[in-house]
């Protein structure tokens, strides 16, 4: 069975997550962090034939729709304060990035532009934005400032270049390009400047999913360089200069890896997982090791995301018939299901 784990996210943001947007903005960023309490879980729901936005506390009480329109509003992802969502919303006609705050209140385009723009990801310390537009013609990287200001383009490539990462320290950004005729992880300075391919391989690398580790020593990717072998997709795990590549799954079925993410202390991951014969969530100890099964469900179970303090996963799953989201515990153990209701449920993030 090939389950295509890609469809859908791209132009969203991974879990990495993902697995994929400065004084003149500082304004906005000199209110204080979201007081100490219940924090939320910020999420997509589909309304009929489109997607909103809402939020909710962490055990699903008190849920609220964040926006309220009749185009789709999806990605949302907090800034680091957890403060404010960005998001992408294609009400004006296009995919727009926009920011709002924690509330739904001041929602913003920052875009504006007649381009497709998507993929927004914050800089460690809420100043900045990443994103994916073609607004000149091809798919390229952009950069601004949190208000939509100081636009500056990163890729200068005609070929496709998407996915950006920022690394833990805000200094790089790794990112997927096919300027080499084929998926490649690149990495460059957060202005842009000295892209370095880090694979340096003929096959699919970083096609689905790329995540620094917490520490910024490590990148963890899927690749396909092992498909003559096994026929399947795997996770690799290389040096952020690229140097010692390793295989960390070398599992020998027809797998398909789907999105991996970094526990916060940088000692897990977590990813999902065909081995089983179908969608699965699994944890590994960061080398691979101790692989362990965390959703045990004949359902297709997906896109998990670590809270903030590494003790609980949220995830999708359509265990009771429809896509819900569901929380469950480190070991696997108490999953509870926090939504009902609408068509369809994606892309969970956890208040920081």
């Amino acid at each position: 069975m090939k389950v295509d784990f890609t469809a859908g996210f791209e132009g969203r943001a991974p879990v990495s997550g993902l697995g994929v947007l400065i004084v003149g903005v500082a304004i906005l960023f000199l209110s204080s962090p979201v007081s100490a309490g219940e924090k939320k879980i910020v999420y997509e729901l589909k309304q009929g034939d489109h997607w909103e936005i809402y939020s909710m506390n962490t055990d699903g009480t008190d849920a609220k729709r964040l926006t309220h329109t009749q185009a789709d509003n999806r990605a949302p992802n907090w800034s680091p304060d957890g403060s404010r969502i960005v998001f992408v919303s294609e009400r004006d006609g296009y995919k727009q990035i926009y920011l709002m705050d924690e509330d739904g209140s001041h929602q913003t385009n920052l875009s504006r532009s007649h381009g497709q723009d998507y993929n927004p990801m914050w800089s460690p310390d809420g100043r900045h934005l990443a994103f994916v537009s073609d607004r000149d013609g091809n798919q390229e990287i952009y950069s601004a400032a949190a208000d939509g200001s100081h636009l500056n383009r990163l890729t200068q490539s005609e070929a496709r270049d998407y996915s950006p990462n920022w690394s833990p320290d805000g200094t790089k950004i790794a990112f997927v390009s096919r300027r080499d005729d084929n998926y490649e992880i690149y990495t460059m300075d957060a202005d842009g400047g000295h892209p370095v391919n880090l694979t340096q391989n003929p096959a699919e690398d970083g096609r689905g999913f790329h995540s620094w580790s917490p520490d910024g020593t490590l990148i963890a990717w899927g690749t396909d360089r092992d498909m003559n072998r096994d026929g399947n997709w795997e996770i690799y795990l290389m040096n952020a200069d690229g140097s010692k590549p390793r295989n960390i799954t070398r599992t020998k079925s027809d797998e398909q890896m789907g999105m991996l993410v970094w526990s916060p202390d940088g000692r897990q991951i977590v990813f999902t997982t065909t081995r089983d014969g179908n969608n699965e969530i699994y944890v590994m100890n960061r080398d691979g090791s101790g692989a362990k099964n965390l959703s045990r469900n004949p359902a297709m179970d997906a896109q998990p995301v670590w809270s903030p303090d590494g003790k609980r996963i949220a995830f999708v799953s359509n265990r009771d018939g429809l896509e819900d989201l569901y929380v469950m515990d480190l070991n696997g153990d108490h999953p509870q299901r926090l939504t009902s209701g609408g068509s369809g449920v994606g892309a969970p993030r956890w208040q920081p």
